[in-house]
């Protein structure tokens, strides 16, 4: 009985010095961040301790710049988030000593998380800039604003389907080779205009509907016609196979 007493009686004494405990030793609580630092690779919070109905703890200050979890670790590496104001998170202490407090996790609630489907990977910054991993294992990546890749090395991509790129206007700067399947000789079709600045050689046939030159006809060999359509008109013919003339058709 005695022994009963005096347990109940240490308990009770613990019950009553808790508030006073907390200040030497402290467990995870709720928290939302009230200010954010990105600067020189470095990366805190401010973050106010909130009960848990989630109303800011009047009793507890504000805890200065908590430092923010990075995902890998790595001189110079990792995917880094900077949290916006307001978000929610865990507070933690390092073996519950309150003069080391760290951010152990944020918390998706009132914020609402990105639209994710199960069996899908989405990283995104917000609903209009995202990169998608979708349950049919399609690669998705979304922004409106531009894009840009840069390669010290080379690139290579292959592709099982069709490649469709879909612009007002394409520019490609470089040399370019092309050929069919295996290295052989392909097709390209083209539906459109074509303007050229400087020579082109063609290595094979040429079969064209209509054909007219503005400037000097060059050849070298013989011309033939295996069936007369339309007219041949040469403005004038000079010796060693020099043919000047206004339309050929």
């Amino acid at each position: 009985m005695k022994q009963f007493q005096l347990l109940h009686l240490i308990k009770r004494v613990v019950e009553l010095t808790m508030p006073n405990l907390r200040a030497y030793y402290r467990i995870t609580r709720k928290a939302k961040v009230v200010q954010t630092y990105a600067s020189d690779a470095h990366y805190w919070a401010d973050v106010q301790p909130l009960k848990n109905d989630e109303s800011e703890d009047t009793n507890e200050p504000v805890v200065s710049k908590v430092e923010i979890p990075i995902l890998w670790g790595g001189k110079d590496r990792g995917v880094v988030c900077p949290p916006m104001v307001g978000t929610l998170c865990d507070l933690s202490y390092y073996d519950g000593d309150p003069n080391y407090p760290r951010i152990s996790n944020f918390r998706w609630q009132n914020n609402g998380a990105p639209a994710c489907e199960v069996g899908a990977f989405i990283i995104q910054a917000d609903p209009s800039t995202y990169i998608k991993i979708d349950a049919e294992k399609n690669l998705i990546e979304v922004t409106p604003a531009s894009a840009s890749t840069k390669i010290g090395g080379n690139k290579d991509e292959t592709i099982g389907g069709v490649w469709t790129i879909k612009a007002p206007k394409i520019i490609q700067e470089g040399n370019v080779q092309a050929t069919g399947a295996g290295g052989g000789i392909g097709t390209t079709t083209v539906k459109a205009h074509t303007e050229q600045e400087g020579s082109l050689t063609i290595l094979g046939h040429v079969q064209c509907s209509s054909l007219c030159i503005a400037g000097d006809l060059s050849y070298f060999g013989g011309m033939r016609r295996k069936e007369r359509r339309g007219s041949l008109k040469f403005a004038n013919i000079e010796p060693e196979s020099k043919v000047f003339f206004s339309c050929l058709s």
